[in-house]
């Protein structure tokens, strides 16, 4: 059935005595290699931001592991200062570690915003705590009685600033937490 037949033979027979044939040819190869020489480009372009994307997700998990135990630390610290703390104790500090890694938070997507978000508000309680004592504490740590109502109601909003930092404390744990876990 298919003796003597030659496929590229023939199919070069059938375009070259057909009219118009041949340009439509062209425009298909052409069309073909147009297509071939941007997806062979692109390939390394591809690898290259798979390759990155990789890294930047590898940085990211490896940050929050390093940060949960300072993340811990802090949320213990608030949680005292929400119990046991007064707008004349000390206020919460933040650890070093966190505080030096802040600009690299931006790796950690939500959960870096979240955990940038708590140390805002933890700074806003300690400057407003700092202002409050500086203003109604003697030189001698004795509070002026005048101040007194005025620091309660501060350290309520404090309190309750405070609350919502945990918030996002729990937040970032529980996302740091799933990072280890997937990792």
């Amino acid at each position: 059935m298919f003796q003597g037949f030659q496929f590229p033979k023939t199919i070069l027979t059938w375009f070259e005595t057909h009219p118009g044939s041949a340009g439509w040819m062209q425009a298909i190869v052409a069309g073909i290699a147009i297509i071939a020489v941007y997806v062979a480009a692109t390939l390394p372009v591809r690898a290259e931001a798979r390759y990155r994307a990789n890294e930047r997700k590898l940085r990211a998990d490896g940050m929050a592991l390093l940060l949960l135990p300072y993340v811990l630390v802090l949320k213990g610290e608030v949680e005292t200062a929400i119990d046991s703390g007064s707008i004349l104790g000390k206020p919460v500090t933040i650890p070093d570690t966190l505080l030096s890694r802040a600009d690299d938070l931006y790796l950690l997507a939500g959960a870096g915003a979240r955990l940038l978000q708590a140390i805002g508000m933890i700074e806003g309680v300690a400057a407003q705590t700092h202002r409050y004592q500086t203003q109604a504490v003697t030189a001698q740590g004795v509070q002026v009685r005048g101040m007194i109502p005025a620091g309660n109601a501060i350290w309520q909003n404090n309190v309750e600033t405070l609350k919502l930092c945990l918030f996002n404390l729990n937040e970032v744990i529980e996302e740091f937490n799933q990072r280890g876990q997937k990792a």
